[in-house]
């Protein structure tokens, strides 16, 4: 999957249909969507946005945790109702020169296998004159299935409404794997545990890596959150992950505020260079990486003696750039350009260098005051 693909709010010919049985009232629960940017990570553009659902009260907002553990179970399909037309309705008036931005709904997991669900969407699709696959609904990657075949034949039928479905908070529940390998979804979206503590801990970025490979072997996009920083979201260019998501980016903000933030939204310049420390290591993570592939695939003398030289890599030149070499992470960023081509005749070395240069920056990146 390229992209979050479409969101088209026109159709040609298709009758509306008005919601009577709708969108009830529920006293005292006036909700409201705000909107979260998702971004393409390849070409820094705005791809699409997630709507959150707020309760607001005395003209402020509070976050759906405040109120969902306290509605009951009957109510949740109104809230999904009531976020998927409002969120629709506020996409209309987002248009501008972008291609095409997709809209992001959450929905509960058990929502999707009672009828009246399917129902509620058809009907607030068609009142919408939607077209096309720029919806995308989230469900929450909670415990196990029990029902498999029915939950795979519900989201089967949503997709063919055109709409595109994501497994949301990858890796809160231990079913995970289980959920990627067996249900149909278009979307993974990695939970904000696993790259809010970057900074502190940056070997995860190589799980990072890992589920993107097993992303895009299975042909599905994969969106990360939790984005907060620069550093972070430096590293997670530098991996090649196609789309992000987090405070790092932007906040969530009521509609009449996307329209703004997006005719001043500065596209960053899309570049594999590392700017930052984690971004370093996510290059290095990249070198090993391409490394294990080529073992035993012999390189040409002329790779190997150029290889030999620190300053030829985009780590190096940044490290340079920074005045960086002379540290303890530079100079076994060094020693690790001496055996890097050994992969094949002294794996034993080549990997004390790689292990050692990543341990000893991760150190560092460790001690580095966040902002």
């Amino acid at each position: 999957m390229g992209s979050l693909t479409r969101f088209t709010t026109s159709a040609p010919g298709r009758r509306r249909r008005s919601l009577p049985a709708l969108l009830k009232q529920r006293p005292g629960l006036p909700i409201r969507p705000v909107f979260q940017p998702i971004v393409d990570l390849r070409n820094g553009c705005v791809s699409g946005f997630e709507a959150l659902a707020r309760l607001m009260q005395n003209g402020a907002s509070a976050p759906h945790a405040d109120f969902l553990a306290g509605l009951p179970r009957a109510d949740r399909l109104w809230l999904f109702e009531t976020m998927l037309d409002q969120s629709l309705a506020a996409m209309k008036g987002f248009a501008g020169p972008e291609p095409g931005l997709s809209i992001s709904v959450n929905v509960e997991r058990f929502l999707f296998l009672e009828e009246a669900f399917l129902t509620s969407l058809t009907q607030i699709l068609d009142a919408h004159a939607y077209q096309g696959s720029g919806l995308v609904l989230e469900f929450l990657e909670e415990g196990i299935i029990e029902d498999e075949a029915r939950m795979i034949e519900a989201i089967a039928r949503v997709r063919r409404l055109g709409v595109r479905v994501a497994l949301d908070d990858l890796g809160r529940a231990h079913s995970s794997l289980i959920d990627i390998k067996t249900l149909p979804v278009d979307i993974l979206k990695l939970d904000q545990s696993f790259v809010r503590g970057l900074a502190k801990a940056p070997h995860d970025l190589q799980f990072v890596l890992s589920l993107l490979s097993l992303a895009r072997g299975l042909g599905k996009a994969l969106v990360i959150e939790g984005v907060e920083t620069a550093e972070i979201l430096d590293a997670l260019m530098i991996l090649g992950v196609e789309f992000a998501q987090g405070y790092g980016i932007a906040r969530p903000m009521p509609a009449d505020q996307v329209r703004p933030w997006l005719d001043s939204y500065k596209v960053p310049v899309a570049t594999r260079s590392p700017r930052s420390l984690l971004g370093s290591f996510a290059s290095h993570l990249m070198v090993v990486e391409t490394c294990r592939i080529l073992m035993h695939q012999p390189l040409p003398v002329a790779r190997k003696e150029k290889s030999k030289n620190p300053d030829n890599c985009e780590i190096g030149r940044y490290f340079n750039r920074c005045g960086l070499h002379d540290t303890a992470f530079g100079a076994a960023h060094k020693q690790f350009h001496r055996v890097m081509t050994c992969y094949g005749s002294d794996y034993p070395s080549w990997k004390a260098g790689a292990d050692g240069f990543a341990d000893t920056l991760a150190a560092a990146i460790a001690q580095t005051p966040t902002a």
